[in-house]
């Protein structure tokens, strides 16, 4: 329950619908199913499977498979701490919509579509220097997510019937309201059926492919942190089809609703790729005119958002604990009270969040480190994984206590070896290509001091801290072996 809660967030409610209507709908499914069955899923596997054998997250299975690749584990697990702090960021403002979203479905009959589209950016995030209703929301967000953390993943399992059922019930109902609208035939048509002149385009494959990456949590150092909990006699690859499967439901779920809603609401040339423009943008519009009673459009938006809280706060939490658990084992570190200490840096890191230069922090941040740091991380942790699965027996790990359906040998060395570095490596090409060439160097249009402070910084940061951590526990290494050759001197000698 706690790797479906990781793997199934906003990426899937949000920017899933999103490439789907960019990217020809059918058309992109199609190559979607097709990545997640062949890639993501044997890193899925490989990296749960390894969890369980090494009993330890990123940085030790790393180190179990390549003495110097320790220091990729540890920067995934600081890459995922920055983005729980982005995803905190964004629980913060989901929670003011929850606050603000019935009391501007009231005042609908008088608000024009722009004013309720730009409602949060510009009333409430921009009112001043800091808001101080954003910042309050984005501290209970850390309180909530602390209290989650605390208990480990005993109490993530437990949190993830909550974060993870519940949105789906209130996503299922808010799909029958939208398949009820009279133009319901055609928001599916433009959802399930190919445009088959968009396999021509390299952007669509690219991007289908990089979204099994995102979406599944992958590479991110959360899932060989769920697998060292995992008990012996654990069918990792049943549970691996089951994290896929619940995964893709989700996205195609909340396209149905993205689709049939905004159809329905005469807003289908809104859906937007971005996640923050559909959620605070577009959604805001859709849920004011879902219906003409002010009361229940307003019960449709708390619901609604308070289902979209519920699916980032698993995503940040998780990513929380793919840092928290290896630092405090390396470092013999109490967990609960590292968990308040990442909390209370969370916290503070609200205050940005709740600025009128947060959406572009925000945007620059997220960019750098969910796209570029994932990939450049991707890249090195497939080639260490396919060098390595058939010396470990990684195959046999994942199959260890299957019955009939088992990964088969060829295909998933393969898949890790050539065709998930062959992927990664394409994507990061295109990805900086388009940085450099299209958009000159200027992301979004900001500023270059603005990238290098809340962008580059960030990258540096992540990728500086896997040799940091390996130099402050070096020390203490060498201390432990000097004991060690004292203690078996003194006994030589007692023994002589």
């Amino acid at each position: 329950m706690a790797s479906v809660g990781a793997a199934v967030g906003l990426g899937n409610a949000l920017r899933f619908p999103g490439l789907c209507a960019k990217y020809g709908g059918g058309t992109f499914l199609f190559v979607y199913l097709i990545a997640l069955i062949v890639m993501g899923l044997p890193i899925l596997n490989a990296e749960i499977a390894l969890g369980r054998k090494v009993r330890g997250g990123a940085p030790k299975c790393m180190a179990s498979l390549y003495k110097r690749a320790e220091p990729i584990g540890w920067a995934s697990c600081f890459n995922s701490l920055i983005v729980a702090i982005i995803y905190a960021g964004i629980l913060g403002w989901i929670l003011v919509m929850v606050i603000k979203i019935a009391p501007l479905c009231s005042s609908a009959q008088a608000t024009q579509s722009a004013e309720a589209g730009n409602y949060f950016f510009t009333q409430v995030l921009k009112s001043g220097k800091v808001s101080p209703l954003v910042l309050v929301c984005g501290i209970c967000g850390w309180v909530l997510m602390y209290l989650c953390l605390r208990g480990g993943a005993n109490s993530l399992s437990k949190t993830a019937k909550f974060t993870v059922v519940i949105p789906i019930i209130l996503l299922f109902f808010m799909a029958v309201r939208g398949l009820l609208y009279s133009n319901s035939g055609e928001a599916l048509r433009a959802l399930f059926v190919p445009d088959f002149k968009a396999f021509l385009s390299a952007e669509l494959w690219l991007n289908a492919l990089g979204q099994v990456f995102f979406s599944l949590s992958i590479l991110v150092g959360i899932m060989p942190a769920y697998g060292a909990y995992l008990p012996e006699g654990t069918n990792v690859f049943r549970d691996g089809i089951i994290i896929a499967a619940a995964d893709f439901f989700v996205s195609l779920l909340s396209s149905v609703v993205l689709f049939t809603t905004l159809y329905g609401c005469g807003m289908q040339g809104e859906i937007s790729q971005s996640g923050i423009v559909t959620a605070f943008m577009v959604y805001p519009v859709a849920i004011t005119r879902f219906c003409g009673n002010g009361t229940v459009c307003a019960a449709v938006g708390v619901l609604f958002y308070s289902s979209l809280a519920m699916m980032a706060m698993q995503s940040a939490v998780s990513m929380a604990e793919a840092a928290a658990n290896p630092v405090a084992e390396k470092f013999g570190l109490d967990k609960k009270r590292l968990v308040a200490v990442i909390s209370l840096i969370g916290a503070a890191a609200c205050v940005i969040f709740s600025t009128p230069v947060a959406e572009a922090t925000l945007d620059i941040s997220d960019h750098f480190a969910n796209y570029f740091n994932i990939l450049f991380l991707g890249i090195a942790e497939c080639m260490v994984l396919g060098s390595k699965a058939k010396k470990v027996n990684l195959v046999g790990e994942i199959n260890r206590y299957t019955r009939k359906a088992k990964m088969p040998y060829k295909p998933f060395v393969f898949s890790l070896k050539f065709l998930c570095p062959a992927v990664l490596i394409s994507l990061t090409a295109w990805a900086v290509y388009h940085y450099a060439f299209i958009e000159h160097g200027m992301f979004g249009g900001y500023p270059l001091w603005a990238q290098a402070a809340f962008g580059w910084s960030v990258s540096l940061t992540v990728f500086a801290s896997g040799f940091v951590i390996k130099l402050l526990s070096r020390p203490k290494k060498k201390f432990l072996r000097r004991i060690k050759a004292a203690r078996r001197y003194r006994s030589f000698h007692r023994e002589y």
